[in-house]
């Protein structure tokens, strides 16, 4: 899922990724574009429902800071 803000004179992205890895818990990857650490944030899961409360949780963070969902 990408969300996207929009400034005056800028465009910056977050992306947040959920994968199921071969030792049955998912792993939850997340980061920022423009004027952001290029680094990524990674967290294993043991079940698919912490993955995705974590991730709901990451966006909600990020809307409360003027994200938006990305329309395709």
């Amino acid at each position: 899922m990408t969300l996207v803000r929009k400034n005056n004179r800028s465009l910056s992205y977050y992306k947040i990724v959920l994968y199921p890895t071969l030792f049955n818990d998912y792993l939850v990857i997340h980061h920022c574009g423009l004027h952001c650490s290029k680094s990524s944030k990674k967290h294993y899961f043991s079940s698919k429902k912490e993955a995705l409360l974590s991730s709901l949780n990451i966006i909600s963070a990020k809307k409360a800071e003027g994200f938006e969902l990305l329309s395709s």
